[in-house]
């Protein structure tokens, strides 16, 4: 609880992902594994060695505007508040991913974890600019060693997003095995679009999906998590890697 508390309250407005990757690089100092940069500021992170790593992505930025927050659990919810006391957003979209894929990182002997920036929408000189920049301008070959990509970006508690709006399809559902969808209660749905979107729009060919990691009324000032919903997604992505 106390990582998510810490991510939570950094401010990560897409285009000032700075003190987020200060915090992912200190968590995973003690973590043996390489870390590059690329030229959107995307971080690639691989642990152990394989000939093809199973991979996770999640986003490091938020929609909300920089506000000094604090965070507060009440029970299994987790949200935040401002210095008057009103509810203002903490960031859940996406900063759960980044919650489960440090979590992963420490735990998994081999993995890529795949940190983008800029997926959100917002604005710039008063003019709406679309999301999933990160993901549309980093190298497809950053993937030629990764055998499917997990993205851990998506509300409520119990969707593996295999299709995104549009018809873009980002795996066959037969490629997620059954048993494991029936023992953690998730299900294949068709969802809104995050960076495997934009990747498979771009040509990667891998399979993809994403996955709903325990956030709810994203985007908006009552944003909130269920923190035991978080710690299910966590052991859900872990099963499906291990079978996967």
């Amino acid at each position: 609880m106390e990582l998510l508390k810490r991510l939570y309250a950094i401010n990560s407005k897409s285009g000032s992902e700075a003190a987020i990757k200060k915090l992912v690089l200190r968590e995973l100092a003690s973590v043996e594994c390489t870390i590059e940069e690329d030229d959107s500021g995307n971080l690639f992170i691989t642990k152990g060695e394989a000939e093809c790593y199973p991979g996770v992505t999640a986003h490091l930025d938020e929609v909300h505007e920089p506000v000094c927050r604090s965070i507060v659990t009440e029970g299994d919810m987790v949200y935040g508040l401002d210095v008057e006391g009103h509810r203002v957003g903490i960031g859940a979209d996406d900063k759960n991913g980044l919650w489960v894929i440090l979590k992963l990182l420490r735990a998994m002997p081999v993995l890529k974890a795949v940190l983008f920036v800029e997926e959100e929408k917002t604005t710039i000189d008063g003019e709406e600019v679309a999301g999933c920049r990160g993901s549309r301008a980093c190298s497809l070959s950053a993937f030629d060693d990764v055998r499917y990509l997990l993205a851990i970006d998506r509300k409520g508690s119990a969707d593996v997003v295999t299709k995104s709006k549009g018809g873009v399809v980002l795996c066959d559902e037969s490629f997620l095995p059954e048993d494991v969808l029936a023992e953690y209660g998730y299900k294949c749905v068709e969802g809104g679009r995050t960076d495997v979107t934009a990747l498979r729009e771009r040509g990667l060919t891998i399979p993809c999906c994403n996955i709903s990691c325990g956030y709810y009324n994203a985007h908006k000032s009552d944003e909130y998590t269920l923190f035991s919903q978080l710690e299910h997604t966590l052991r859900f992505v872990a099963a499906l890697i291990e079978r996967l």
